[in-house]
């Protein structure tokens, strides 16, 4: 486990409800998503890297999807990377599929017109010398200008056939074993991205199309749920930390408890509760006591 992995869980607190509810959905045969969301510094990081720790516990699958500013993952990254975390071999015809859609592949023939034969030192006859390469044809720099396959074929078409192969493939990946998908900033998601994730792949999820997967979708925008996915689909929103919370994170930074009332007064006016910045503020304020106290 990372440095970075065991910090956040040491100082996770509060979200044990949205805890408990990813819990139940992974015991639960029937349901498949789980969408937290809320504003920057809230805890959603915090949630994530404790429901990756449950995952672990469990020894199911694992796969992350993160987006960022330079990582803007769309159809293709999101199916490869699940695919490559699930195991290639049950996604054989969706690679081929994708392959062929986007690996040109050519084949070259070449008719020599002429002289019907070429003969290389017919009837020569030599002594202390060796023949080497005297004859042939050499083709050099061919500039073949074909279409990609891919855009002979609609863009409709194109997605809706990669879907149904990776959808198959994850069927088969996943009938006998569970695997938790996380999909995080979802919000950073491309607006065609994230048609195609809403309107396709979750419905076929929630349908259980995907054999055994649950997806996690982390972001910092509320969902817009269609009416007729909305009972199949876990959402939480994530408030800002109360102040009973401040005082537990207080307790699990090392605060010495004659100093957490007023500190968290403090803090709760400084952060409404946000724990990015309430983590920023206790580190500071570690660091001021460390280095006076030395």
């Amino acid at each position: 486990m990372s440095l970075y992995l065991r910090r956040l869980l040491a100082e996770f607190v509060d979200r044990e409800h949205e805890m408990e509810r990813f819990c139940r959905m992974l015991d639960d045969p029937e349901a498949f998503v789980f969408v937290v969301w809320g504003p920057g510094g809230v805890g959603k990081s915090s949630l994530q890297a404790k429901m990756i720790h449950e995952v672990a516990n469990r020894s199911l699958v694992k796969s992350e999807v993160i987006w960022s500013e330079t990582r803007n993952h769309d159809l293709m990254a999101i199916t490869r990377k699940v695919r490559d975390d699930l195991g290639p071999k049950p996604f054989e015809a969706f690679t081929e599929l994708i392959n062929f859609f986007t690996v040109p592949r050519h084949e070259l023939n070449v008719t020599l017109h002429g002289q019907p034969t070429i003969a290389v030192a017919e009837g020569a006859s030599f002594a202390d010398a060796r023949v080497g390469d005297i004859g042939g044809v050499i083709i050099k720099d061919v500039m073949i200008q074909e279409p990609w396959r891919d855009l002979q074929t609609s863009e409709s078409e194109r997605r809706a056939r990669l879907t149904d192969a990776f959808l198959d493939g994850a069927a088969a990946a996943l009938a006998e074993r569970t695997a938790v998908i996380f999909f995080d900033a979802t919000e950073k998601m491309s607006a065609e991205t994230e048609k195609w994730v809403w309107g396709e792949l979750l419905p076929a999820v929630c349908d259980g199309r995907m054999g055994r997967a649950k997806f996690v979708l982390c972001g910092r925008k509320a969902p817009e749920i269609d009416r007729l996915l909305r009972g199949a689909i876990e959402v939480a929103e994530l408030n800002p930390l109360s102040r009973d919370y401040i005082l537990a994170y207080l307790g699990r930074r090392g605060v010495e408890e004659k100093d957490r009332e007023s500190v968290a007064d403090m803090l709760m006016l400084a952060t409404e509760g946000n724990l990015f910045k309430l983590a920023a503020l206790v580190d500071g304020y570690l660091k001021l006591r460390e280095s006076r106290a030395g």
